[in-house]
């Protein structure tokens, strides 16, 4: 059964923001040298919010939809507590683009290692990567689902590059079925 572990979603607030007053007022450490974005960090839901001088913002750490709604809510009260004019909250719709999820998948396909030199072998090349010295895990892209998994010689798989709920289930479904249809030769 698929977790998910993390949802990437954005809105945007405004057409521009001034992050580094915004960071002042609400001491927050913003490097811009390092990094665009200033990061505001939210303790319950834990996720972190990204918020750029384009007037956009960015949830990541989620685990599901509720979340994303509370820390864009959270921002935007804040910023409208300091007087930042932002646009109306119905014209600040949010966008998921990606759900990442773990899986087992030595527990559906019955086996309990996966010889990931074998699956390579096994699998479509051009859609394939292994380079153990490099990352522990095979890369598998399967461009019909858009998703590209990391898979494991435990068994242990993530999914990433949905940017719905039912994707990412399909995608589980689908290489459960890929390696149960191989697992004879595994």
């Amino acid at each position: 059964m698929a977790k998910v572990v993390n949802i990437v979603a954005s809105t945007r607030y405004a057409s521009k923001l001034d992050v580094n007053t915004i960071a002042d007022l609400l001491e927050i450490d913003f490097e811009q040298e390092q990094f665009p974005g200033m990061v505001y960090r939210i303790a319950e839901p834990k996720v972190c919010v990204l918020l750029f001088r384009s007037g956009k913002a960015v949830v990541t750490g989620a685990k599901n939809v509720e979340s994303i709604d509370i820390a864009f809510k959270l921002l935007r009260e804040d910023l409208l507590k300091h007087g930042f004019e932002l646009w109306d909250e119905a014209d600040c719709e949010s966008v998921l683009h990606n759900i990442v999820v773990t899986c087992d998948i030595c527990e559906d396909v019955d086996i309990e290692k996966i010889n990931l030199s074998k699956l390579m072998l096994l699998l479509p090349f051009e859609k394939t990567e292994y380079e153990p010295e490099q990352f522990p895990g095979l890369i598998y892209r399967l461009s019909d689902l858009g998703v590209v998994y990391l898979i494991f010689s435990s068994g242990k798989c993530v999914i990433t590059g949905s940017s719905d709920f039912q994707t990412a289930k399909d995608a589980e479904v689908e290489i459960k079925k890929q390696l149960n249809e191989l697992k004879v030769n595994l």
